[in-house]
């Protein structure tokens, strides 16, 4: 009786074990099968891909104007790994972890200016250094 209750719970931690692996992998494939935008930061190349976080769906956002409560963005730049949430603004859309903001202006006709954004960092002295952005290509991003 003893060792069948042990190869019971054997059995039960290692289903448990593998199907928290069979998530992990699910997760990690979602996020690494997402679409990333590409800018040209102060001559580096920025990497980026936003996602809607609904109910823990982590879905990619295509359309600025797809941005939900939630939303979160991940950046790759000069060797900095961000994930700064969406917060909202009423002059700009912008995602910031009050350290990095990055920011995308609204054009005259309210629209926001995906083809220009801007990366703002907080330096420890509290000044605030601007890194400009541009697409890497022509084509618009998000």
């Amino acid at each position: 009786m003893k060792r069948s209750l042990i190869y019971s719970l054997r059995l039960k931690v290692y289903s448990f074990q593998r199907s928290k692996k069979i998530h992990s992998f699910f997760i990690t494939s979602i996020l690494l099968l997402a679409l990333n935008s590409s800018y040209i930061c102060e001559n580096s190349k920025l990497n980026l891909v936003v996602r809607n976080n609904f109910n823990g769906d982590f879905s990619i956002v295509e359309n600025i104007s797809e941005l939900k409560p939630g939303a979160f963005i991940n950046i790759n730049w000069n060797k900095k790994k961000l994930m700064l949430p969406y917060s909202l603004r009423k002059d700009y859309v912008s995602f910031t972890d009050k350290k990095w903001d990055w920011r995308y202006q609204f054009n005259k006709d309210g629209s926001p200016n995906i083809n220009n954004p801007s990366l703002y960092e907080l330096l420890p002295s509290g000044e605030i250094k601007t890194h400009f952005c541009k697409t890497e290509d022509n084509r618009p991003n998000l």
